[in-house]
């Protein structure tokens, strides 16, 4: 049994991967993991199964939304590799203890510009500028841990530790 339930993000920044300094609002909405699946029917099976492929993720998108178009938003639409860094700070209540305590959590992406919708001009409004990357490197830490790595272009994939495509790259002679 868990000691402690979480409660909610107190906190979130955003800032270019590897700087110390945040510079934007913005809301960020991570990408699902979807394991890219191959259906195996045949002798010796009753119909059909959908088997998840180890490692193999569909399209990874990323979404940012801002308040108004910035200098920031651009910054996201480069034809290189952009580099982010998303570090949160969650609330969750320790049973054991009766009082609630921070959780911190980071998730490191890298990725490409997908496109900028601009959004709405209207007056005493939010323009709802988003900017969507399509990552193709995502790591996610939590309290300092690493719980999920995935870069797509190096056959990297580690879940809890685990490097589910360890045997691949060494089949490959890339280990």
């Amino acid at each position: 049994m868990a000691a402690t339930i979480p409660m909610k993000l107190d906190g979130v920044a955003l800032f270019t991967e590897g700087s110390n300094t945040d510079f934007a609002v913005g809301d960020i909405t991570l990408p699902s993991l979807a394991n890219l699946t191959d259906s195996l029917s045949g002798a010796g099976i009753l119909g059909e199964v959908e088997l998840p492929a180890e490692g193999h993720y569909g399209s990874l998108e990323m979404g940012i939304a801002w308040r108004t178009i910035s200098r920031d938003a651009f910054a996201f639409i480069s034809p290189r590799v952009t580099g982010l860094e998303v570090r949160g700070a969650f609330k969750e209540f320790d049973k054991t203890k009766g009082y609630k305590v921070t959780k911190s959590i980071k998730v490191v992406a890298r990725g490409f510009s997908k496109g900028i919708d601009l959004g709405t001009l209207v007056v005493n409004a939010a323009t709802d500028t988003t900017n969507t990357i399509e990552l193709t490197y995502l790591k996610i830490f939590i309290e300092g841990d690493e719980v999920f790595e995935l870069d797509k272009f190096n056959y990297i994939c580690r879940i809890n530790g685990v490097d589910v495509q360890s045997d691949v790259r060494k089949a490959l002679g890339l280990a």
